[in-house]
């Protein structure tokens, strides 16, 4: 899964859509029934993308589906709501994301919030930049805000010091409108 690189995120004030930075419709096109698709027998249909994109997590065909965390997952994304996961470390909260996401072909963003990241990485910041010969400043979306306003499923893992716990979170496009 490829990085988000800054230079790829919206500037302010510029008309970025999901087809033009993503390759992808700005909403989800496919209806997919939550038995077929992940084998829980429940009556539960999700939206997703009928096209695959390099933003894409691979599909792991012998990845099994926790039933509970799956369904809360799935009302998350069918209802545009953020879902937190926490447990231990290395139990697999960023992955059962990612392979949700990869069958419903939900582009994924992945965040390591570790030492090297810092907040302006992540909520933004003002940056000095040429423009028809002129500096002018003009602020810089960070991951965080360009992941809300665009249809991807982004997980956040933190490993503290104080106990090996981490937490990820599964969004949608604040954009997207259920039903």
């Amino acid at each position: 899964m490829p990085k988000v690189q800054e230079e790829e995120l919206p500037r302010e004030g510029s008309v970025i859509d999901a087809e033009s930075q993503l390759g992808l419709p700005d909403h989800p096109d496919h209806v997919l029934d939550v038995r077929e698709t992940f084998g829980i027998d429940v009556d539960m249909k999700v939206k997703g993308f009928g096209q695959r994109t390099d933003y894409v997590p691979d599909v792991d065909p012998t990845y099994q589906f926790d039933r509970p965390t799956t369904l809360a997952i799935l009302a998350g994304f069918a209802h545009n709501r953020r879902v937190m996961i926490q447990g231990y470390h290395g139990t697999g909260k960023s992955t059962h994301i990612e392979q949700i996401a990869a069958r419903l072909n939900w582009p994924c963003v992945r965040v390591n919030l570790d030492s090297h990241i810092s907040r302006i990485d992540l909520i933004g910041k003002d940056a000095i930049v040429l423009r028809d010969g002129q500096q002018v400043t003009e602020y810089r979306e960070g991951i965080l805000p360009w992941s809300l306003q665009h249809p991807v499923a982004s997980s956040s893992t933190s490993t503290t010091p104080a106990g090996p716990t981490s937490c990820s979170s599964s969004s949608g496009c604040s954009r997207h409108k259920a039903g």
